[in-house]
């Protein structure tokens, strides 16, 4: 059965990330307007295309004229996805891919496809990260320029489709690094990180160098080996993907930190790609909010 925009929540806080998004594709639509190249946007993890917002501490206001759930769902309010950002962000995408591993955002996506009939629109269901390691080799013929946002619903992006992306030397990424959530969440107190939590997050580093970041190792008196997990994690891990990043795009711009409604660091939206002009326009966009120093 399909899913209804109502059954997808996300939280108040999403909307920084989206309005990036948008800004910072409808600024390299604007500064690319005159280029004759051939302009690709991806969407990684596409989702949903309309979010409810969750707002668990609301208060419904009573009414006579409607009962208790008609009136929340009346109050609801709703977030545009990223699809439908891309597609609103102007008319100089020549394709849009969006992958989806779920089925029922898939047929979601089509449908919006069916409704944007005039724009070159493909769907793709499954794992996104081997599907857009093979569609990078397509893109790094000199004439195309893209962008990809890489926004995944856990540590599930792998560093391996970075690469690939970066060596077109055509396309900028927008990522969502989900260190202090998800990444921050399989770093154990007491160093025993299940195999497949490990291996996820290998994927995610393309390395095993977490493991030192993340965790250090001393001895006792009797010379037993004791494993604890270090201060700021999640900020190191940052510096460590960073780090990484630099090896791969030669540029990287400061990237911005997102936080929850009550302050907590969620995730950091990191920009990467080949140009300058991409650098400017991304530190434009992510400066306002909390960048890291």
């Amino acid at each position: 059965m399909k899913k209804g925009h109502a059954e997808n929540t996300v939280g108040p806080w999403a909307a920084k990330k989206l309005d990036a998004l948008e800004g910072y594709l409808k600024a390299y639509l604007i500064a690319l307007n005159k280029q004759s190249f051939t302009k690709v946007y991806i969407d990684a993890f596409a989702g949903s295309c309309v979010s409810r917002i969750r707002s668990p501490d609301k208060q419904y206001i009573g009414t006579p004229l409607l009962d208790d759930a008609e009136n929340a769902a009346a109050q609801d309010q709703f977030l545009l996805g990223s699809p439908l950002r891309a597609l609103a962000a102007g008319d100089g995408f020549s394709r849009y891919y969006f992958f989806d591993l779920d089925e029922s955002r898939a047929e979601t996506l089509r449908q919006l496809k069916e409704t944007n009939f005039l724009k070159n629109i493909e769907v793709r269901v499954g794992d996104s990260n081997p599907l857009i390691v093979s569609l990078a080799k397509t893109l790094s013929k000199p004439n195309i320029r893209g962008v990809a946002f890489l926004d995944p619903y856990g540590p599930h992006l792998e560093w391996a489709t970075i690469e690939a992306l970066a060596a077109t030397k055509n396309v900028e990424v927008i990522i969502n690094f989900p260190a202090a959530m998800a990444i921050n969440r399989l770093i154990t107190k007491s160093g025993n990180v299940p195999e497949n939590w490990s291996k996820l997050l290998t994927a995610c580093f393309g390395t095993d160098e977490w493991k030192s970041v993340a965790y250090n190792t001393t001895r006792d008196l009797f010379g037993q080996e004791i494993v604890s997990k270090n201060q700021d994690v999640a900020v190191k891990l940052l510096k460590l993907y960073l780090e990484r990043l630099g090896k791969l795009f030669s540029c990287v711009a400061t990237p911005r930190l997102i936080r929850n409604t009550r302050n907590a660091p969620l995730y950091y939206l990191i920009w990467a790609g080949p140009n300058k002009l991409g650098l400017k326009i991304a530190d434009h966009i992510l400066k306002q909010g909390d960048k890291v120093k």
